[in-house]
Formats: structure tokens, C-alpha cells, sequence
């Protein structure tokens, strides 16, 4: 069983707009919805499960049954930050479906709605052959460590450096006992499960990621995912 877990909890002050950044309507469709689609359409992804943000759960099964997502079969409630929200999607996994290891929950950010096709498949086929797979590019930009983002103070090797993004592939055994592991010893409030998992000693497997895979977060990105699509439809 192939589970993709979307992650529609957050919420972020600093977005200027009426409305969380997952719901936010390009072309007359909510980013969220336009997540889902990409998952909907993956050949081995066999269900889907939002994560949503608390009051929402209604909105989202509407646009559900709007755009034909017929693969969401579960909306949950979210918690105060992506690792909260992230353990009680794979909780409702285990407690309701018995998702064993050898079964992939597949983590993804609704707020990526670039995400592909291949990169999905990537993810995937890496968290079969080494028990995760996690989306990731090389930085291209010089880098620096800051206190205060006014005053760079030294200049970090970028080649020992890499952006993680999602879609994030985990043996659901592996990610669950993780998870659990994390929470008995205090380990908490991290807003990527890399964090958590490095933060317990573990290391990454990377899969491929994509530079037009973008994140929403402001409302520039808006724009530029608005233009990405635009250009994707006409290719």
C-alpha cells in the first residue's frame, strides 16, 4: 500500500492574503487542489490523506468532490506543527488501516503543487531500495550564516550543502517507530521530518528534486507558480 500523506495544517502570519496559502485559488482552483491532482493521477499511489488545517475539513472534501480526487479516503485534523500533524496522519495509519513496514506513506507539503509525476516515482522507487526517499537539490547560490538576516558572518561551502524538499517516501515500519522514538525523548516541534530524523542520528536518502518544485510561502511565489503553470500548458 502506497498512502500519500498531504500536509494542509500550516498557517503563516506573514502571508499576506485572506485566506491560509493551501487554499488560495490560481485559475479558479485552491493550490491544494491542484496537489492533489498530481497524486490522484500517480499510478502507484493507491489513497490519499489530508492533513488539514482545523475548520477547514469540510472545504477540502468539497473540492474533493468537485475536482474528482476519488482517491482521498481520510481528513484529518492537524496539529500544531508539521511533525505533530505529520504523527497523527501515520497514527490514524496504523490504528485504522494497520500500515506495517513494507507499506509507503508518501509526505508531501500541499503548498508544492509543481510537484511531478517523476519525482514522485523517484521517491518512491529510492524508499524501496534504501527505506526513504527524500526529495532534494543541490544549492546554487553562495551561502552564509547569519544571526540577524542583516550581517552575513561566514561563508558556508555550498557543495556540503542540500535544499530537502517533499514529496518525502518512508517504509511507514521505519517512519511510525521514528516518530515514536522522537516523541518519548522530547524531540519536538521540527517543521521537517529530516530534522527530526537527523536530530535522533539518523541519516537521509536522497531522491531526486527539482528546482521548479516550488514552495509557496509568499505571495510572489503565488505569482511565480501562476506563471509556472501557465507555461507548463503550453509545452
Amino acid at each position: 500500500m502506497n498512502t500519500a500523506l498531504i500536509l494542509a495544517a500550516g498557517t503563516d502570519a506573514r502571508f499576506q492574503m485572506d485566506v491560509p496559502k493551501q487554499f488560495v485559488n490560481v485559475n479558479n482552483r485552491p493550490l491544494l487542489v491542484y496537489t492533489l491532482e498530481k497524486f490522484q493521477a500517480h499510478s502507484e499511489i493507491d489513497e490519499i490523506i489530508v492533513i488539514c488545517l482545523d475548520g477547514w475539513q469540510e472545504m477540502v472534501r468539497v473540492y474533493a468532490k468537485q475536482f474528482h480526487i476519488t482517491k482521498l479516503t481520510q481528513i484529518l485534523a492537524g496539529g500544531d506543527n508539521a511533525q505533530q500533524s505529520t504523527y497523527l496522519g501515520l497514527q490514524f495509519l496504523k490504528e485504522q488501516k494497520n500500515m506495517q513496514s513494507g507499506d509507503i506513506v508518501i509526505i508531501h507539503d500541499a503548498i508544492r503543487p509543481m510537484v511531478s509525476e517523476e519525482l514522485i516515482t523517484k521517491s518512491i522507487r529510492k524508499c524501496r531500495k534504501s527505506g526513504m526517499g527524500v526529495a532534494a537539490i543541490r544549492v546554487m547560490d553562495a551561502v552564509m550564516r547569519t544571526d540577524n538576516g542583516k550581517v552575513g558572518t561566514e561563508s558556508i561551502n555550498r557543495d556540503s550543502i542540500m535544499k530537502i524538499q517533499t514529496p518525502q517516501a518512508f517504509d511507514f515500519g521505519y517512519i511510525w517507530e521514528m516518530h515514536n522514538l522522537a516523541k518519548a525523548k522530547g524531540v519536538t516541534g521540527y517543521w521537517d521530518n529530516t530534522g527530526m530524523l537527523t536530530s535522533l542520528g539518523e541519516k537521509i536518502h536522497f531522491s531526486e528534486g527539482s528546482d521548479l518544485n516550488i514552495k509557496v510561502n509568499t505571495t510572489e511565489d503565488v505569482a511565480m507558480f501562476r506563471a509556472l503553470y501557465i507555461m507548463s500548458q503550453t509545452e
